[in-house]
């Protein structure tokens, strides 16, 4: 049959085809053969990842105090000048620009201006006390019943009602000028002490009895100074 005659002999290996497969061939050589002892690449250190707490930013501190957003206005500076050197004045000039200046505690005022005005007050505070005087010795020798006064007792009287008006009168014109001297004389004592280079305070030293009246006397009598030591010198004199 057909079948048998295919078939190869019992005693020959059977041939097969070399183009299918060549079991004869040694495998291939490669040039280096891989190691397989070599760690494996550190992809970490080429590469690394984001740190993402780095660039975060730090959470707040509530034990700090909040900030103070208020701030105190800028005060100027002192503007000091060149000194304000005084001018001679004379009584009647002294005297107006002492009631001219009324309430200014703030200029100066040198030593002839003071003492100018010092001595017209002096000069009015004697004529009202004089008047004063003569008005009570005349209101005690006619008002009073005097032995020797030739007047009956009508007369007498109207005569002591008269005077005791004219000693009233004398002596609220007196306490007006009293009390009306009162600013304007402690102003220019401030100013005094200015044109000496000494501050307002300075006027207290008043109160120390029997001392203070002398030691604030002689800084009345001290003469200007225009020098760096007083911080008053570029003040306009008044």
């Amino acid at each position: 049959m057909d079948d048998n005659n295919q078939r190869p002999p019992y005693d020959q290996p059977p041939q097969y085809d070399q183009s299918q497969s060549n079991f004869q061939q040694p495998p291939p050589q490669y040039q280096q053969p891989p190691n397989y002892n070599q760690p494996p690449p550190d992809y970490y250190q080429q590469q690394p990842p984001p740190n993402y707490y780095q660039q975060q930013p730090p959470p707040p501190n509530y034990q700090q105090p909040p900030p103070n957003y208020y701030q105190p206005p800028p005060q100027a500076p002192p503007q000091y000048g060149p000194p304000v050197y005084n001018q001679p004045v004379g009584f009647l000039q002294a005297y107006k620009a002492y009631w001219k200046n009324y309430v200014n505690f703030n200029d100066k005022t040198s030593r002839a201006g003071y003492w100018w005005v010092f001595l017209m007050n002096m000069i009015i505070n004697i004529v009202l006390m004089v008047i004063m005087m003569v008005s009570t010795a005349s209101l005690l020798s006619y008002g009073l019943g005097d032995p020797i006064n030739i007047y009956d007792g009508a007369a007498a009287s109207a005569l002591s009602m008269s005077w005791l008006g004219g000693f009233m009168a004398f002596y609220i014109i007196y306490s007006i000028w009293g009390f009306a001297n009162l600013i304007p004389g402690i102003a220019i004592v401030v100013r005094r002490l200015h044109d000496t280079g000494k501050a307002w305070y300075w006027i207290f030293i008043a109160f120390i009895p029997i001392a203070g009246a002398i030691i604030l006397i002689v800084f009345l009598a001290t003469a200007s100074k225009y020098g760096p030591d007083n911080q008053y010198a570029y003040l306009r004199q008044v």
